[in-house]
C-alpha cells in the first residue's frame, strides 16, 4: 500500500466514525452535537506544537489492543467555551476549573463515540485505555512527540447553535491498524510510512505566496473535493432576551463593526481572512484583502 492509498482509505472511514461520535455525544448531552467535514493531513510535530502553543484541552487515550500507541483529541480554548456554554446555558467567558468540570462528560463521550466508530470500522470491540483529560500547555504523548510527523484530522463540530473545531492526532501505525493495512515498508517523503507529507498551518488555497500552508504536490488532489463551509461575518452583537423579543420588521440591529471596516471570512467557523464587500451583478461578494497566518488565527481564537 502506498501513501496515497493510505490517506484515501483512512479518509473514507472518517465520516462514518465521526457520525457515530456525534450520535454518542448527543445521547449524553442536553443539546445535539454533530461532527462533520473530517479532513486528514500530515502534520509536522514541531510545527504542530508551535501552532497549538498555549493551553489546550488534551484528551489522551489508546485502544486496549494497542496500549502504547496513544491518540489525542485536542480542543482549543474557544471551542471549550462553546461546549461549556452549550451544555450549561451559562455565559462562560474564560476557561477555568469549573468549565473543565462541565466539559469533562462531553470529552468522555467523544472517546466513547470513537471506540464505537472504530469498532464498526474494525468489526471488533474497541475499548479505550489510559484515558486522561487535562487542560494545559500542549504536551504530546511520547509516541507522537518522538515521531517526525503524525496524522492529524480536523473535524468541524456543531453543538446546539454554536460551532468549533476538534483535532484528532495519531501515529502512522494506528492509522494502518484502523484501516486494516499491513506493514509494507512504504515510506512517505519524510521517511515515515503513511500519509503524504504536508505542512500544517492553513486550508488548501489559503497559504498564499510566502505564507504557511500546505506543501502542494499531486498527493493533495485527494483532498480537493472535500466540502468546506465558507461564511462572511459582518459583525456580532449580544442582546438580552427582552430585546430579541422586541425585534420586528424595520428594526435595526447595530453590530460591533464600523462602516467601512473589513468583514471576516470564516472557513468552517474559523477566521482565516478579511475582505471588503463587493456587488457582482445582483449578488454580494467579498474581495479578499488579507489572509491571516496560523499564529494570528490562533491568537484571535484564544482571545
Amino acid at each position: 500500500m502506498n501513501n496515497l492509498q493510505l490517506i484515501q482509505q483512512f479518509s473514507e472511514l472518517l465520516p462514518s466514525i465521526w457520525e457515530t461520535v456525534g450520535e454518542t455525544v448527543s445521547s449524553n448531552s442536553p443539546v445535539p452535537a454533530k461532527f462533520s467535514s473530517p479532513l486528514a493531513m500530515r502534520a509536522n510535530v514541531s510545527e504542530l506544537s508551535a501552532e497549538l502553543g498555549g493551553n489546550i484541552l488534551a484528551i489522551q487515550f489508546a485502544m486496549a489492543n494497542n496500549p502504547e500507541a496513544m491518540q489525542m483529541i485536542l480542543v482549543r480554548p474557544d471551542t471549550v467555551l462553546v461546549v461549556a456554554r452549550a451544555v450549561t446555558g451559562m455565559s462562560w467567558e474564560q476557561v477555568d476549573d469549573d468549565v473543565i468540570a462541565e466539559v469533562r462528560p462531553f470529552a468522555e463521550s467523544i472517546v466513547q463515540g470513537l471506540c464505537l466508530g472504530l469498532g464498526n470500522a474494525l468489526l471488533d470491540t474497541v475499548v479505550a485505555t489510559g484515558m486522561s483529560i487535562r487542560y494545559q500547555m500542549i504536551q504530546l504523548a511520547d509516541n507522537l512527540a518522538h515521531a517526525p510527523s503524525v496524522l492529524r484530522c480536523n473535524i468541524a463540530m456543531q453543538i446546539g447553535e454554536e460551532t468549533g473545531v476538534v483535532l484528532w492526532l495519531m501515529d502512522d501505525d494506528t492509522a494502518k491498524l484502523i484501516i486494516g493495512a499491513e506493514e509494507d515498508g512504504d515510506e512517505g517523503s519524510e521517511g515515515v510510512p503513511g500519509i503524504p507529507a504536508m505542512k500544517v498551518g492553513g486550508m488548501p488555497g489559503f497559504g498564499g505566496a510566502g505564507k504557511p500552508g500546505f506543501e502542494h504536490d499531486s498527493s493533495i488532489d485527494v483532498l480537493l473535493d472535500v466540502p468546506l463551509e465558507i461564511s462572511v461575518e459582518l459583525g456580532r452583537v449580544k442582546m438580552v432576551v427582552r430585546d430579541v423579543l422586541d425585534l420586528g420588521t424595520g428594526s435595526i440591529v447595530e453590530v460591533d463593526k464600523a462602516a467601512g471596516e473589513p468583514v471576516d471570512v470564516m472557513v468552517n467557523g474559523r477566521l482565516v481572512a478579511k475582505g471588503e464587500v463587493v456587488v457582482i451583478e445582483d449578488n454580494f461578494g467579498v474581495r479578499i484583502t488579507e489572509i491571516l497566518n496560523p499564529a494570528e488565527r490562533f491568537r484571535l481564537d484564544a482571545a
